[in-house]
């Protein structure tokens, strides 16, 4: 079994478990939303969080505003979303958790993104957490979507494939954690 394999085994076998924040990963359009929505609903944190500020919708980026009014729309408190619009990216994204993972003390953080997003999400958050040398539990909480659903930006079942390439480009960048990295946190939790 290669490095890749074994790690997206341990992160898709991962627990959800509750934590202190449900930070919603920018993407995927509004798809995500629901399951965020879900998860506070059900107690699995008390705070929603959102950052990004990427707009690029052919890409399914829709603007974070959208994003946190469909979560009002849904039921969820505004007064629990905490919103800013300052990630570009999914690194950008990780940073700021951890940043705010200070100022409030977050000891656990659930990670919503898609199916297809989840690996690298979990390795750049790893790799997030690593560089501002903070312990926290990071928690792999994938919405529900199909695979094979075509979406405006495509099918996520060919997103993953550029997903898994991205994590091979951004090891380059130091941007994301290695396999390996991702494989010896996984097995401490």
């Amino acid at each position: 079994m290669t490095p890749k394999e074994e790690f997206a085994i341990l992160l898709e076998k991962q627990k959800i478990v509750k934590g202190d924040v449900i930070f919603v990963l920018q993407g995927d359009g509004l798809y995500r939303a629901p399951h965020a929505a879900s998860l506070f609903k059900n107690g699995f944190a008390p705070i929603v969080a959102i950052v990004g500020n990427d707009t690029r919708r052919e890409y399914g980026s829709y603007p974070s505003i959208e994003v946190r009014d469909e979560m009002l729309r849904l039921g969820l408190p505004k007064e629990i979303i905490h919103f800013e619009e300052v990630g570009a990216h999914t690194r950008a994204e990780a940073g700021r958790a951890m940043e705010l993972a200070e100022e409030k003390d977050w000891k656990t953080i659930l990670i919503v993104t898609s199916p297809h997003h989840q690996y690298r999400a979990f390795l750049t958050f790893l790799k997030a957490m690593r560089d501002a040398s903070l312990d926290i539990t990071l928690v792999n909480a994938p919405a529900n979507l199909s695979m094979s659903e075509t979406t405006p930006w495509g099918m996520r079942t060919n997103l993953l494939e550029q997903e898994f390439a991205r994590i091979i480009e951004y090891q380059d960048k130091c941007d994301v954690a290695s396999y390996e990295d991702g494989i010896a946190y996984l097995k401490l939790l």
